[in-house]
């Protein structure tokens, strides 16, 4: 058997193809077989600044506990979703708004330097399991211009923030030159193997068994990518849905971050309920950063409550579309995974732990707070008994990411599973969240 260096490509006519990790080259290491899994879909709501722990956060724990003052709008869905403290990015610095690049990812950021090396992102992940099965892959969607997606690469995927495009990706069909466009663009990437076809029947004789199996699996991935350029260029040519409503006017003054993001959720509702899409990242209004930083000074901590409450009760208003949407036997919120976090804390501290998480529908068990730092909700619950006039002490310390906690990769974990993405780990987890069920 060769050694083969790790840079290895097969070259023809202009096209090269590099060589996954073989045992020629490295140690081998087990795969998994192909995914299965029942329909799911994911959507994942990013919140800038988090939202203040005492109307937040639950101070008991289970199934039995009252619901804090903001979670109180979504008691109509109560046995939908469950709250989950206590989570973080482990290696992701002691603060700072950069931390927004890895909130769907969990990549180590622990400077928050310019030399980010990111990861995929959770709802891409999820995305590629059914790449090909709907007309598009993932919808990445901003109310502010920021993009919590993240190719496999690292690249962040620009994302749409004008409502009126979302509605014409969904219903208004292409002119016969962008359908031609797009057809070139995809015929232009089919048939790589056909090109390098002998150099890699000439490669496998050189090659052990265990080797030669794995470069077929590769050959076989990529014969995967032509038949998903397949299935897209299908795509093209099949009639979009019939448009559910009139198109929505975009909103440009900023100040509506309230309008804007029920826009985006009226637009992640058709996405769905179309099945034009089964991934959805969506990154909300961050308007109220000076609000944020209150210093618990009594009008703005009202002021930013007041913007938190609407963050949740937009976030209701997608419950209840998905819930009064029939699928079968079920509703469309039984096949999805509601998902809303954040890079932070609250924006008054900036800590990168003890990050807010709720997840609703998606088939899990619900009705429940799951708590990993029971130090936190004893520091929550005295936050609740202070005298109204009391600061901020910006020298109190609060547990970092430590045996009282758990990876927020560990949840994103349980979502690929339950979506049928056979993963071990995501990202920094240690393995499925606990408890979630």
């Amino acid at each position: 058997m060769i050694s083969l260096p790790r840079r290895h490509f097969l070259k023809n006519a202009g096209i090269a193809i590099g060589l996954p990790l073989l045992d020629s080259m490295l140690p081998s290491k087990s795969f998994g077989d192909a995914p299965t899994s029942p329909l799911r879909r994911m959507v994942c709501i990013g919140v800038p600044f988090g939202f203040d722990p005492t109307a937040f956060v639950p101070v008991a724990t289970g199934s039995d506990y009252v619901l804090p003052s903001h979670l109180t709008h979504l008691e109509d869905y109560r046995n939908d979703f469950t709250v989950i403290s206590g989570l973080s990015h482990p290696n992701t610095g002691g603060g700072g708004h950069k931390a927004e690049a890895v909130m769907l990812t969990g990549a180590p950021y622990p400077d928050y330097s310019y030399n980010l090396k990111n990861t995929i992102s959770v709802d891409q992940a999820f995305a590629a399991r059914f790449r090909g099965e709907t007309r598009y892959e993932s919808f990445v969607l901003t109310t502010q211009g920021q993009s919590l997606s993240v190719t496999s690469n690292g690249v962040a995927i620009p994302a749409m923030d004008r409502p009126s495009a979302v509605f014409k990706k969904l219903f208004l069909a292409a002119t016969p030159a962008e359908m031609e466009a797009e057809l070139h663009r995809i015929d232009e990437g089919r048939s790589m193997l056909d090109l390098v076809g002998d150099r890699a029947k000439n490669l496998n004789r050189q090659l052990g068994t265990a080797d030669r199996q794995r470069v077929e699996e590769y050959f076989e991935s990529v014969r995967d990518v032509e038949r998903q350029l397949k299935m897209t260029r299908e795509w093209v040519n099949r009639p979009k849905p019939q448009a559910v409503g009139g198109e929505p006017k975009d909103i440009s003054d900023n100040q509506l971050q309230k309008a804007k993001f029920q826009l985006m959720i009226d637009m992640i509702h058709l996405a769905l309920v179309t099945d034009s899409t089964r991934a959805v990242s969506l990154m909300t209004f961050g308007m109220h950063h000076d609000l944020s930083h209150h210093g618990k000074e009594p009008k703005k901590l009202a002021a930013c409550r007041q913007v938190e409450v609407e963050l949740i009760q937009a976030f209701g208003g997608l419950l209840a579309k998905l819930k009064n949407s029939k699928e079968g036997g079920s509703t469309l919120l039984d096949s999805t995974m509601v998902l809303m976090t954040s890079n932070l804390r609250d924006g008054n501290t900036h800590w990168t732990y003890n990050l807010p998480a709720i997840l609703a529908g998606g088939g899990f068990k619900h009705g429940r707070h799951l708590a990993f730092n029971q130090p936190y909700l004893q520091e929550v619950k005295q936050e609740l008994n202070a005298a109204p006039d009391s600061k901020f002490n910006p020298e109190k310390k609060i547990p970092l990411m430590g045996q009282d906690q758990q990876p927020l990769c560990n949840l994103y974990t349980s979502m690929l599973r339950n979506g049928g993405v056979e993963v071990e780990r995501f990202g920094s987890a240690t393995g499925p969240l606990e408890g979630l069920v």
